[in-house]
């Protein structure tokens, strides 16, 4: 009896002193639950920010993020050939089509009230939510700068009538267009001697850079063109609108 008795004291002494040190046990898990709701707090701001400020990326959330890779600048003739009047051939009015998506990048936004930051809609598509993306609008500036140019070229190399340069002012908006697109990027790649440039007139080698095999970190094309055919509004191959 009396051993039991004795028991039962020394069970009662350690539940107060485990009492005692309570306070610092509730402590040491009120901790614990907040580190643990920052962390899971962090994780998710940390990667909310980390898809919004990719570089050339898209902050409203719609458009996925891609893969990169290494790519090696080469020529390819078959986008700018030499002579203006080829540049309407069958071959270079393809190699510009088969590097844009369906639809030229226009995608329709759903569900607009998910995504921040969204700009106003096309107003072509007064019933739906539509935006263009500025990889394939970039291309098509490019193209338009090059029709304009080739267009200018014949004219002043013969005597041939051609068409004037239709609404001049898209041409100066696609210059604007592209320089801050460049500047955009920033690409600081390091290019070398030029390889492709024609000797000067007393054959000498001009110097300079013409940027031809110089190494450069960019998205996986091929991923963005088909995430831009799988969104597209429309399955129309165009890239200039005349």
């Amino acid at each position: 009896m009396e051993g039991d008795v004795k028991a039962i004291r020394r069970r009662k002494t350690a539940w107060r002193r485990v009492k005692g040190y309570r306070w610092m046990l509730d402590t040491a898990l009120l901790f614990v639950i907040v580190g643990l709701l920052v962390h899971k707090r962090g994780q998710r701001d940390s990667k909310s920010r980390s898809y919004q400020y990719e570089l050339g990326g898209d902050i409203t959330g719609f458009a996925p993020t891609f893969s990169q890779q290494i790519v090696n600048f080469k020529p390819d003739a078959a986008f700018a050939p030499e002579e203006a009047a080829d540049f309407w051939s069958n071959e270079t009015q393809q190699a510009w089509l088969s590097i844009v998506p369906e639809g030229l990048g226009y995608v329709e936004v759903k569900n607009a009230t998910q995504y921040s930051n969204l700009p106003h809609p096309i107003h072509d598509y007064p019933d739906q939510t539509v935006f263009t993306t500025s990889v394939t609008h970039q291309l098509h500036c490019l193209y338009t700068i090059l029709a304009a140019y080739n267009t200018q070229k014949i004219a002043l190399g013969s005597s041939r009538t051609v068409d004037a340069v239709k609404m001049p002012w898209h041409i100066n908006h696609c210059f604007e267009y592209i320089r801050q697109a460049i500047m955009c990027a920033g690409d600081v790649a390091l290019e070398g001697a030029a390889t492709s440039f024609p000797s000067d007139e007393n054959g000498e080698d001009r110097g300079g850079s013409d940027g031809w095999d110089a190494k450069h970190v960019c998205k996986d094309y091929g991923q963005v063109y088909a995430y831009l055919e799988k969104e597209t509004i429309n399955h129309v191959k165009w890239i200039a609108s005349d």
